[in-house]
């Protein structure tokens, strides 16, 4: 087990200059080797512990104003308060978890915020903008656990206000992954190629949370990791989240996709962009491999309704930018 500094925790994360290029030109990042391998170990077997303390517990998401559970997807809030502080008795039962609350987590942070500087004194051009976090701000952490069955449906890990998330870095404690197990996460850049992720142990991948569109795969097996999420200085600003008549004063279609492409307005339309993709996959999470223990069953009248708005979400936006949103799905199909 690493101790328990700042130093210490600087070198347990693997975060090079690559990786930052990678996120700044891409959107989104793939980092091998991220922890060293007895801390990652070692934070898996305590993970197993703490579940089974029943300390994970049921996953929900929203869905038009509804509370849906996640079938066999479970998770741990190590989201400590601002003053850094837990309930003492949580605190003795996190074992190597502490250290990423305390250490990993904030280490993170300013080692990103270092090198996404570093970037911009090095180069002047990149598909997307500085990361530019708020490094005084703690970042959220949930360690995840699927049972077998479970997926996530496509989404943005941040929707719009009042979410401050700017980054998100999922990172796998998956020792015994093989291909077939399921459980990757998919990232659809807009209107590129999506790109599909194998969970495989100590690997982290960092992308952009509110500009890149994103799924996990059914897994087949257990599947368990652990994601922080960075806050941002510049976050869902006015620019980024009204879509008013200025902002679509486009020459081209092509002009069109290059601007949504790298902004988070994208998040307004991409439910009619990739309809049939979102509803397939909400669909294929709420149905999901359930187990004794999960909550809210989700019965045939509550699917009927998740479908109903999505349709009514999708109309919405077709009634005001429907040769917009056709251009688009004839792109995403080419």
């Amino acid at each position: 087990m690493t101790s328990n500094n700042n130093n210490s925790a600087s070198a347990d994360v693997a975060l090079t200059p690559d990786a930052i290029t990678q996120l700044r030109n891409k959107t989104f990042a793939v980092v091998d080797d991220f922890l060293p391998l007895d801390l990652a170990n070692q934070l898996l077997s305590d993970a197993e512990n703490l579940n089974s303390n029943g300390e994970f517990k049921q996953h929900y998401f929203q869905f038009g104003g509804s509370a849906l559970a996640k079938p066999s997807i479970y998770e741990l809030d190590l989201s400590a308060p601002d003053d850094g502080s837990m309930d003492d008795t949580m605190n003795k039962n996190l074992g190597s978890w502490k250290h990423v609350i305390d250490y990993i987590g904030p280490a993170f942070v300013k080692k990103v915020d270092e090198l996404d500087k570093q970037f911009d004194d090095d180069t002047s051009t990149a598909t997307a903008p500085p990361i530019a976090l708020d490094v005084n701000a703690r970042p959220a952490i949930k360690v995840q656990l699927n049972t077998g069955g479970g997926s996530f449906p496509w989404h943005y890990d941040n929707p719009g206000p009042p979410n401050l998330r700017v980054l998100t870095c999922v990172v796998y404690l998956n020792p015994k992954w093989k291909e077939g197990d399921g459980g990757e996460i998919v990232l659809w850049p807009f209107l590129s190629n999506p790109t599909t992720i194998p969970p495989l142990h100590r690997r982290a991948v960092l992308f952009y949370s509110d500009r890149v569109l994103h799924r996990v795969l059914p897994s087949r097996n257990r599947r368990v990791c652990f994601t922080i999420w960075s806050q941002g200085m510049n976050v869902n600003c006015k620019r980024d989240v009204a879509l008013s008549k200025d902002v679509l004063q486009f020459t081209s279609y092509d002009q069109a996709v290059h601007f949504f492409a790298q902004s988070p307005l994208q998040r307004v339309i991409s439910r009619a962009v990739y309809s049939e993709e979102y509803v397939e996959s909400l669909l294929e999470c709420i149905a999901g491999t359930r187990e004794e223990n999960d909550e809210g069953i989700t019965t045939s009248a509550e699917k009927d309704k998740v479908v109903q708005q999505h349709n009514a979400s999708v109309m919405s936006i077709m009634s005001k930018l429907r040769p917009l949103i056709d251009e688009f799905r004839r792109r995403k199909e080419c």
